[in-house]
Formats: structure tokens, C-alpha cells, sequence
């Protein structure tokens, strides 16, 4: 038997062949931000190189080592927050796990939640942690980089946004490069998705310039990335299902909607088609790499969100946001986190099912294992 090993010197080649070219790649906007001579671009739908970025380096690997689904850094990454002394089943590693809230009614009643990465991201900037706090609302990436709004982003804590085709996972990614290239002084805080929050701890080890302004991380919990999300909320409109009604979704053999007065179980088969290849074979719920992680799920008040604290950056956040009034904290009921563990472990279960049972010849990216092995 003979082995031939492919060795690309161009990053993207790399990242081509690894991840783009079989359907891997979740648009987290990621490479485009890291690329030092733009080369990359992500549109509505796919990521594409705009030139041939090794005319202008002999060698040049960083796109291809910052992508989420890679495994350069990533156990270095892991390393970073093995010192937290708690860790639970598809969670991942936490100093604190609790549920929260704004102390600010008009937050919650916005946001359908418990406002708590609005209520840190206003506390951040107020106390002077931060300059500026990144997230984005972008309905066409076409108008990126956008204008620079003076005020917190209302982004809300609950899973049922994931329904909300307006986001582009690429829209946050673009917003942070903008303010990075535009404010270089400034502090920025980054409200994402777990694929952010990977992508950005690969990015602060491999020393990039950009991670330089890097404030807190906050992850929303992500069964699958909103642009994924898009033809499963087509077909959930098909059903006669009211997206802005639902409360809650809770993952198992079915994906089950709950509103004031209805509950859907839609079967996964359903779905699958709709979600994109890359977000199939994602086992991070809720964020494994961000400061504080924040979602609502089954078993907690409407009104209330689960607040998990990862590093000591997220805990002096969370508590000068308590000190200072912007927040308050209980203890966080058995029944939520059943919840979130049930979720959690259902989505890997998925992911490994995916890769190790499709008929499809799915191929793990680099990423696979390490976080197989390190999201226990």
C-alpha cells in the first residue's frame, strides 16, 4: 500500500482543501478577518479567494490556522482554560454557573430574555472596561463594513433568535475587523457565536494584530448558525408556525417549539437537509472558548437566562456588573441545567453520528477530535 501526502504552502489552499471544498466552512467570517492582504471573501452563501494570496508571501498558513474547524491552536486554546475547577458533560470547562438578568425591566422586555449580554455590554462600557462592543444585525453583507452605531446592541439571549434569518455569521466578524481597522486604540468586546469565540482564541494565539483589542467574549448558545438556520425557518413558515412566538427549542429526536400556546416537534429528518454541512459536525453549544457564554433554555423564567462565567476576565465583568447594578444572579435550577446538558450532548451526539455513521464519507476536519476529547 502507498501514501501520498498532499503539502499546500498557501494557507488557503490548505483551507480550501480541508474545509471549503467539502462544505465545511460555517461563513464565521474568521480567514477574511485574519488576512493580512484580503485575499478572502465571504458572501451570503460561500467563502472564496479573491486572488492568489501566495504572489505575495512564499508562505502564509494564518487563515487556515484560525478557522474554528482546523486544529492548529486549538489545544493550545484548551490549555488556556484548563484552570477553571468546574466542567460538566458537552459544556465544557467553567469557573460559575448560574442563571441572570438586567436589572433593567425595558432590556428584558426587549430582548425576550434575561438581557444579560446586553446588561454586560452596557456595563462594560459605562465602567470603562471596553471602547466599544461588537455584534451585528447586518441583512446583506454586501453592505459591509457598515456605519458605526453609538449605541449597546439589544442582542438577545435566547435560542429562538437562532430563527432569525436577518444575522449573517460572517455580518459580526466584518464589524469587528471594521472598528479594529478604524478605532486602533480602542477596547472592543465581541458578542458571537461559539465558532467567533473558537476562531478568536486561535487568532490570540497565533498573535495577530487584530486580537490585540480584544476586550471580553460573549458566546450565545448555537445549536446551528443562523444562516443555517434560514431554510428551516422557511419550512417551519410552510407549517403555519409563527417564528416571533416561540419561546423555547429543545433538541432530541425531534426539534421541539414551544409558544404561550402551542408546542411543534418537527423530526429531525426534517431538518437535516437545511442545516449546512459544517454546522452538522459542530459539538459546541455554548460557547467552550468565550469569557462568559450566555442562552435561555427549557426550565428557567422567560425572563431569566443562563449565565456560565469561563475565565477570570468573564468574572470580573460579571461581578462589577452585579456590584454596579446592571445585573443580578441565583442559584441556577436543576431543571435548566438538565436542559442545557441535554442539549449540549445531543448536539456532539449528532456531530459524531455525522462523521462516524453518515453514508455521505463525511470527513472530520482537524478540529474534530480535539474537541470531541475535549468537550467530554
Amino acid at each position: 500500500m502507498s501514501v501520498t501526502v498532499y503539502f499546500l504552502v498557501n494557507g488557503y489552499g490548505n483551507l480550501k482543501h480541508e474545509i471549503v471544498d467539502p462544505d465545511l466552512c460555517t461563513l464565521c467570517g474568521a480567514c477574511e478577518t485574519a488576512c493580512p492582504v484580503n485575499a478572502i471573501s465571504i458572501t451570503a452563501d460561500r467563502n472564496y479567494q479573491l486572488f492568489d494570496c501566495s504572489e505575495n508571501f512564499d508562505s502564509c498558513s494564518i487563515c487556515h490556522e484560525v478557522c474554528p474547524h482546523t486544529a492548529p491552536n486549538l489545544d493550545e486554546a484548551f490549555k488556556e482554560l484548563s484552570s477553571a475547577p468546574y466542567s460538566l458533560p458537552g459544556i465544557g470547562r467553567f469557573l460559575t454557573i448560574r442563571t441572570a438578568r438586567s436589572n433593567f425591566e425595558d432590556i428584558r422586555h426587549i430582548t425576550r430574555s434575561g438581557g444579560v449580554a446586553a446588561a454586560l455590554s452596557i456595563c462594560g462600557i459605562e465602567t470603562g472596561l471596553v471602547d466599544a462592543v461588537v455584534s451585528s444585525e447586518t441583512k446583506n453583507l454586501d453592505d459591509m463594513p457598515t456605519p458605526q452605531k453609538f449605541k449597546i446592541p439589544m442582542v438577545t439571549d435566547y435560542l429562538p433568535s437562532m430563527l432569525n434569518v436577518e444575522f449573517h455569521p460572517a455580518a459580526v466578524a466584518k464589524a469587528y475587523d471594521s472598528v479594529v481597522k478604524g478605532y486602533t486604540r480602542s477596547r472592543v468586546a465581541f458578542i458571537g457565536l461559539p465558532c467567533h469565540m473558537t476562531a478568536l482564541r486561535k487568532l490570540q494565539l497565533f498573535g495577530h494584530k487584530s486580537s490585540e483589542p480584544l476586550g471580553f467574549l460573549i458566546s450565545r448558545f448555537c445549536l446551528w448558525n443562523p444562516q443555517s438556520m434560514k431554510a428551516f425557518s422557511s419550512l417551519l413558515r410552510a407549517k403555519g408556525v409563527q417564528l416571533d412566538t416561540i419561546d423555547e427549542i429543545n433538541l432530541g429526536d425531534s426539534i421541539r417549539l414551544k409558544s404561550d400556546v402551542n408546542a411543534f416537534d418537527i423530526p429531525l429528518a426534517e431538518i437535516w437537509e437545511c442545516i449546512r454541512e459544517g454546522c452538522r459536525i459542530c459539538m459546541d453549544f455554548t460557547g467552550a472558548f468565550s469569557d462568559v457564554s450566555v442562552g435561555r433554555v427549557e426550565g428557567i423564567s422567560k425572563d431569566w437566562s443562563v449565565l456560565i462565567v469561563r475565565t477570570k476576565k468573564g468574572e470580573e465583568l460579571v461581578e462589577r456588573a452585579e456590584r454596579e447594578g446592571y445585573l443580578e444572579s441565583a442559584n441556577l435550577p436543576h431543571a435548566a441545567e438538565v436542559g442545557i446538558r441535554s442539549i449540549a450532548f445531543r448536539k456532539k451526539a449528532l456531530a459524531k453520528q455525522e462523521v462516524y455513521e453518515s453514508k455521505r464519507g463525511v470527513m472530520a476536519p482537524g478540529a474534530f477530535e480535539i474537541m470531541e476529547r475535549c468537550i467530554p
